[in-house]
Parts: structure tokens; C-alpha cells; sequence
């Protein structure tokens, strides 16, 4: 009766809690383009990391020193990098305690009864001034979007696109080198590039996959279009599709928000 007793006053002992924290973000090796600035090369290739869906939210960012020293760049310039990020809403960042990736945003999109939708925007001039041009291998962000395996070789062209001669938008296309092996020889300063992968590669674009958002022009941006930096634009995020179902090109762009607008045609 006594250990009867006993028992019924014994504690009962507490559960074993895992740790439900996320994975910290983890980021592939980098390599430092020319003629662009390295925060925002920084800022770009950390955007492409915190997107990869790789990464929970709450997922922590390497603190400043270990950022500092896998870009190879002063605290002043990846401070400049997490601030643009954090002007974009992708991540949080506590004084003492770090930065960590912010919950995604809800999408939406268009259903039932709305069959048709059209885009209106500017009409882009042919080609563009090519700002950055580049080969590379695929890190595991991009390779994941591109539905490539890691280290197959990409180009990733940056460029600067106008409409009736003004620049209006800033686009950075990730492509499979493999599609077309002979791009840098192009004139792509001068025509449209879907026409110069149909026409000089064979490479028909059949679908596309857009998210718009609204963001402000960083400092980078802002030079190249014209325009003041922390003004508002579109932040474009763009999946172009083959017909074999893989994805051609994925592209990020920021578009003038003073001069472009989109119109759904509800039918």
C-alpha cells in the first residue's frame, strides 16, 4: 500500500520536446560577377537562396561575420544586403539576435469564370543594353528551379530593356546553357530573346508562370533606370516553359511602377 502510495506521488516525468527550430539557411558557393555592385550581387544571390522553398520560415541567416566571410566582403557591404532584403519583406532582423526568413505571401490567382487574362504593359524596344553576361555552374538554388543537377552550366544575362528608348525594367535571366550553347554570340542588344532562342536555337517557348508584386527600387536599380532609389516598383519573378513541361528561363525583374500597369480582360 506504502509503494501504491508512493507511486501516485511520483511526478510524472516530463516529455521529451524535439527541437522544433527550423534548419538555418545554408548557402552555396558564390561567385563574384563583374561590373556589377557586390551588394547587389549579394542581395540577389541571397534572394534566390531565401526563395528556393529549401528553408522554413523562422530559418536563421549566417550571422554577419560568417556572410562577411563566405562572399569575401566587408560588414558594411553585406549590411547594405540584408537591408535591401529586408526592404523587400523577406526577412526579419533583430538586433542581437540576427536575420530570419519571413513567412512567404499568399498568392493568389485567377479561377473559375475568369478564362483570360492579358498583360498590359509597356512595349519593350528589341533587345536591351546587356549590362552583365556570364557562364557559370548552377548552384543548388538555381539548379532546383531550372530542374537541372547541381554544377550543370547556365548563363545568366542581366540586362537593362527600354521602351520608346526609355528604360523602364532590369531583368536577370537564369537559362540552361545546354539550350543554347551559342548565346554570347548574339546580338542580344538588339532583338527580343524568345525570338533569338526560336530562331537561332530551335527553342520554342510555350507557356509562362509571372508573379507581380510591389517593392521599392534599391540603389543599383535605380541607377540604371533613371530613377530615385526607395521609389515604388513591380518586382517580377517570370517561369518560361518549353513544351516538354522544363523550364527555359526563369527571370527576376524590377519594372518602373510610374509607367507600367497590368489589365485583366474578365470574360
Amino acid at each position: 500500500m506504502a509503494d501504491a502510495s508512493r507511486s501516485a506521488r511520483r511526478a510524472p516525468s516530463a516529455p521529451v520536446v524535439a527541437d522544433a527550430r527550423p534548419a538555418p539557411v545554408l548557402l552555396p558557393p558564390f561567385a563574384r560577377a563583374a561590373h556589377v555592385p557586390l551588394h547587389h550581387q549579394i542581395a540577389e544571390d541571397l534572394v534566390l537562396t531565401l526563395n528556393s522553398g529549401r528553408f522554413l520560415p523562422g530559418a536563421a541567416l549566417p550571422g554577419e561575420a560568417a556572410l562577411c566571410a563566405h562572399y569575401r566582403a566587408s560588414r558594411g557591404t553585406i549590411r547594405h544586403a540584408l537591408a535591401e532584403l529586408g526592404r523587400h519583406g523577406l526577412i526579419d532582423r533583430h538586433v542581437g539576435r540576427g536575420s530570419f526568413l519571413r513567412r512567404p505571401k499568399i498568392e493568389g490567382n485567377i479561377v473559375g469564370s475568369y478564362r483570360q487574362f492579358r498583360v498590359e504593359g509597356p512595349p519593350l524596344d528589341p533587345g536591351g543594353r546587356v549590362l552583365s553576361l556570364t557562364r557559370r555552374r548552377a548552384d543548388a538554388n538555381v539548379a532546383g528551379i531550372l530542374g537541372l543537377r547541381d554544377n550543370r552550366s547556365i548563363f545568366v544575362l542581366k540586362r537593362l530593356r527600354f521602351a520608346g528608348g526609355m528604360p523602364v525594367t532590369v531583368q536577370t535571366s537564369y537559362l540552361p546553357a545546354a539550350l543554347c550553347p551559342s548565346l554570347p554570340r548574339r546580338r542580344l542588344d538588339e532583338r527580343h530573346l524568345v525570338d533569338i532562342l526560336l530562331e537561332e536555337h530551335g527553342v520554342a517557348m510555350t507557356r509562362a508562370e509571372e508573379l507581380i508584386e510591389p517593392g521599392i527600387a534599391s540603389a543599383y536599380d535605380a541607377a540604371q533606370l533613371g530613377i530615385r532609389a526607395g521609389v515604388p516598383v513591380f518586382q517580377i519573378e517570370r517561369r518560361t516553359y518549353l513544351a516538354d513541361g522544363r523550364i527555359g528561363e526563369f527571370r527576376r525583374a524590377v519594372m518602373r511602377g510610374d509607367v507600367y500597369r497590368y489589365r485583366l480582360d474578365l470574360r
